[in-house]
């Protein structure tokens, strides 16, 4: 199924900036790896280990006060950014959404560079994101919550036995 992305929204908890909004670039996925070196091998492999911390970057045209407000919070004072996302499926034709949600904190405002009358676009940087939860055409592709130690992909709970376990 090929998806070409036909634009995009974003968020700052109940602020839309879509017509403020520059460029905006998703959190990438990763897991942090641990090699294992069996004894006696030739051979080594990465296993895979905890998510590394996710990072959201986003650009606005003109300063805005709405969102640069956000920077300084302490975690607890959480902020929530929210991307939507439209979809095509050019073979079948068909229009898909996608929204994806974060709760965390903005980390770095890089204000934009003025040369004669034009300014740059300013940088913000979310960042301590406790909370990540993607969900494409209603169903939810994952899941990701630091202080319920939840980790769910594609409907499945990857961290429920495990929780169980240590419960007291």
């Amino acid at each position: 199924m090929d998806r070409v992305i036909h634009g995009g929204n974003l968020y700052l908890d109940t602020v839309n900036m879509r017509l403020a909004l520059n460029e905006c670039t998703l959190p990438s996925l990763a897991r942090a790896k641990e090699t294992l070196q069996a004894g006696g091998s030739f051979f080594s492999l990465a296993i895979p280990g905890a998510i590394e911390e996710l990072e959201a970057t986003f650009s606005l045209n003109g300063g805005h006060e709405y969102v640069r407000k956000h920077f300084g919070r302490e975690p607890g004072d959480w902020s929530t950014l929210y991307w939507y996302e439209r979809l095509r499926d050019i073979q079948k034709g068909e229009n898909k959404g996608r929204i994806v949600m974060m709760k965390g904190l903005i980390s770095e405002v890089a204000q934009p560079r003025v040369s004669g009358k034009k300014g740059e676009a300013t940088v913000y940087k979310f960042g301590s994101i406790i909370q990540y939860t993607d969900i494409i055409d209603g169903r939810e592709v994952h899941r990701m919550d630091i202080f319920n130690n939840q980790l769910i992909i594609d409907g499945v709970n990857y961290t429920e036995e495990h929780n169980a376990i240590i419960a007291a």
